[in-house]
């Protein structure tokens, strides 16, 4: 009974330690950025990531301790087994919010001139997760609520049995591949049009690198 209830723990709290690992990463996303401000020639670039990182600064100071305390709330209310799906939306709003603007700044610091390339591949390399664990949780919330009214925003190839967090999660990181969800298609216009999202913002990142890379590998 006690292992029973465990594993029940366990299984409804993937979804808000995924997000949580999402917005671990996006932090130190920001936090890179503050460290490579001096790396940055681009005037407006540099100016506008000084106030993204101001702003993370000021988010760190104030808004950090209540949202450790709602996720101290969340999983308390998880082992009581109350339902806590308003908490993760609200986490999982936050990290769709991070990711976007995010993705701006890399785009930025793409399309700008830095004095160390360094910078670049570790902002890529923290930005993966983030954007890969915000539109797992894209599919996952939108799809589920969905099947509870009676239909669905995405097909799945190989369904089998019922579905999890993790199915959808799954799908999200196949697009790092493929640059499109694998495993799964369609059935709605909205899922179709976010579908088209991740996997354009995914070929954004690859050929916005590549092109750095040729620009590096040429001495410009």
């Amino acid at each position: 009974m006690m292992q029973s209830r465990f594993r029940s723990v366990i299984f409804n709290g993937i979804p808000l330690w995924i997000l949580i690992l999402g917005h671990i990463f996006s932090v130190l996303f920001l936090r890179d950025l503050g460290r490579g401000l001096n790396q940055i020639d681009d005037i407006h670039v540099v100016g506008f990531a000084r106030l993204v990182h101001s702003m993370h600064l000021w988010v760190t100071t104030w808004v950090a301790p209540p949202a450790i305390a709602l996720i101290v709330l969340l999983q308390i209310q998880l082992i009581r087994r109350v339902p806590v799906q308003w908490g993760i939306d609200i986490l999982g709003v936050l990290l769709t919010v991070r990711c976007a603007l995010l993705f701006v700044i890399l785009n930025l610091l793409l399309l700008s001139h830095l004095r160390a390339g360094g910078m670049l591949l570790m902002q890529l390399v923290l930005f993966i997760p983030v954007i890969t664990i915000n539109f797992g949780w894209l599919y996952w919330r939108l799809d589920s609520a969905a099947r509870l009214r009676g239909h669905s925003h995405i097909r799945f190839s190989e369904q089998v049995g019922e579905l999890d967090p993790y199915d959808y999660f799954h799908v999200a990181a196949m697009t790092l591949l493929q640059f499109a969800p694998s495993g799964a298609s369609p059935t709605s216009r909205l899922m179709k049009a976010l579908f088209v999202l991740h996997g354009v913002m995914m070929l954004d990142l690859v050929a916005l690198a590549l092109s750095r890379a040729i620009a590096l590998a040429s001495g410009g």
